[in-house]
């Protein structure tokens, strides 16, 4: 089993400040050539994800900022990677486990992983993270890149 840690898994290339998205499938059609390219995944990504997110919508209403944690299955990723986006305002996401609602959410993190079930301590780490009270605000205000993986890499701890 691969063992996952914050430095195989938060990489500069994968951050991205203020961008702006009308939505999910806009975000998705944004970040899908970025990780394709360096070969974080197949071409059967884009479709995937789109697909997993329509069915299973993952906006958290975190606090004071909403988080989107959307992910796919383990065939459609190459190497594992986190991918996060701070959104210029914010994008309409559906809440996790409530699809009626629409949230909308300040940050995106895209998780792609190679191990079936390998995320379940991951995901509870960034929920625990999610929650402190001042990293969320932190990473909103963040001026640079450098910065805010700084950031990642000293409050998230796998």
């Amino acid at each position: 089993m691969e063992e996952y840690n914050n430095n195989n898994l938060f990489f500069n290339d994968l951050i991205h400040l203020d961008h702006a998205f009308k939505n999910s499938d806009e975000f998705f059609d944004f970040i899908f050539p970025i990780l394709y390219a360096n070969g974080y995944v197949k071409q059967s990504f884009l479709a995937a994800i789109k697909a997993r997110e329509a069915a299973y919508p993952t906006a958290l209403p975190t606090q004071p900022y909403v988080v989107a944690l959307p992910h796919t299955d383990i065939e459609h990723i190459n190497k594992p990677f986190i991918s996060v986006t701070r959104v210029k305002g914010n994008v309409a996401w559906h809440e996790m486990a409530n699809n009626d609602c629409i949230l909308q959410a300040n940050f995106i993190f895209l998780l792609g992983f190679t191990e079936k079930d390998g995320h379940i301590n991951l995901l509870q780490t960034l929920m625990a993270c999610f929650t402190e009270g001042d990293f969320l605000q932190q990473l909103y205000e963040c001026q640079t890149t450098e910065g805010f993986i700084h950031l990642l890499y000293s409050k998230v701890k796998f």
